[in-house]
């Protein structure tokens, strides 16, 4: 996302992918408008109304996007090199934001000044590993090198029977027998593998436009469908919740999380779309503005709950506006604020650090 996926030395990224993260971060923050604010609190599955099914599908595709942001660093990073310059600027971005919102939230009250919440701003990066994004995300990139060797001695049948095993592990089981195989650090791995193999040994089939768009299409279909259905059996049989629903998406290695993420993924690589510095421009912030709107549970509280009261429009012929205009709101302040970041903190930083000899993470 944003820095955190354009770890390749000096190697600009086609807008069509650039464009595909934009898409992915407003389908984070449409998720997040649900499950991150109390809108659907108290929800009973016996009265079902529109709002509640807007919701439901509004904010349904936040693991989806999780899913094709990481395929793209398999896809680029298989290839090409991640610096510790550009890794430790990453985790620096994280370090920035999470002290600059727990200091503004401790002065706004709605942090408190303690060692419990000290330790999650500053080793929160540990603690949330295997369980939470950002930690997850940055340990998982520090396998990246090791991942690559052994890129490099697969053959075709030992691609095949890797992914195969690596897919019915976390995806079949997960989904269909519900284990607990699922981990973020070893989903991240699967993927970056599988963006590695859509890159270097997939046939023509993975380069059709129009093959990747028809399958979007009849995912994303099947995906509505899921929770359409799960909410009539939920009413029929008076059992379950409103997130019951999300059950073949709840989770990225859930079955249609990973075919929709990956029919996004290859939908945007094969898009027809040249050069545009504003979208690649925009693109730049998008690890930025998850780190924002995403921060912490006060972050929450504030910004969907005292901020935009997404709970108040619950009932309101009007949620659908709510929902929209508050999704382009969030964004369009993050990117602004990620942009300030960007020009007065981290280029002033870095112009002599990204002057010496980039060293690869695995010298």
């Amino acid at each position: 996302m944003g820095e955190a996926v354009p770890v390749l030395d000096k190697k600009e990224r086609s807008s069509n992918i650039e464009l595909m993260r934009i898409v992915m971060i407003l389908l984070i923050i449409m998720h997040h408008y649900v499950v991150n604010s109390t809108v659907m609190d108290g929800v009973q599955m016996d009265a079902i109304t529109p709002n509640v099914i807007f919701l439901q599908l509004w904010g349904m595709w936040g693991k989806t996007g999780i899913n094709a942001f990481v395929l793209v660093s398999g896809f680029f990073l298989c290839t090409g090199r991640l610096t510790w310059q550009k890794y430790f600027k990453l985790v620096l971005e994280i370090f920035f934001y999470n002290i600059a919102i727990y200091i503004v939230f401790l002065v706004m009250g709605y942090e408190s000044l303690s060692l419990k919440a000290l330790f999650h701003v500053f080793f929160g990066i540990f603690h949330y590993a295997g369980d939470g994004f950002f930690a997850s995300f940055m340990l998982f990139y520090l396998f990246v090198p090791f991942l690559n060797l052994l890129i490099k001695n697969l053959n075709t049948g030992g691609w095949h029977r890797l992914l195969a095993l690596l897919i019915f592990v976390q995806v079949v089981t997960v989904t269909i027998f519900r284990s607990h195989a699922f981990n973020e650090i070893s989903w991240y791995m699967t993927l970056y593998l599988l963006g590695a193999y859509l890159r270097l040994q997939a046939g023509d089939w993975s380069k059709r436009f129009l093959f990747s768009l028809k399958w979007l299409i009849v995912f994303v279909l099947l995906a509505w469908m899921s929770v359409l259905g799960i909410d009539y059996l939920c009413y029929s049989f008076h059992h379950g919740s409103w997130g019951t629903a999300f059950y073949l998406v709840s989770d990225s290695s859930k079955l249609l999380a990973f075919l929709v993420g990956v029919a996004i993924f290859q939908t945007f690589r094969n898009m027809p779309l040249g050069h545009s510095r504003f979208i690649n421009e925009l693109a730049k912030t998008t690890f930025g503005v998850l780190l924002i709107h995403g921060n912490s549970d006060a972050m929450r509280e504030w910004l969907w709950g005292d901020v935009l009261k997404n709970a108040s429009f619950y009932n309101s012929s009007y949620m659908w506006l709510h929902a929209l205009l508050s999704v382009l709101l969030v964004y369009l302040v993050c990117v602004a604020i990620d942009l300030l970041r960007i020009q007065f903190v981290e280029k002033p930083i870095f112009k002599a650090f990204d002057s010496r000899k980039s060293l690869s993470l695995g010298e």
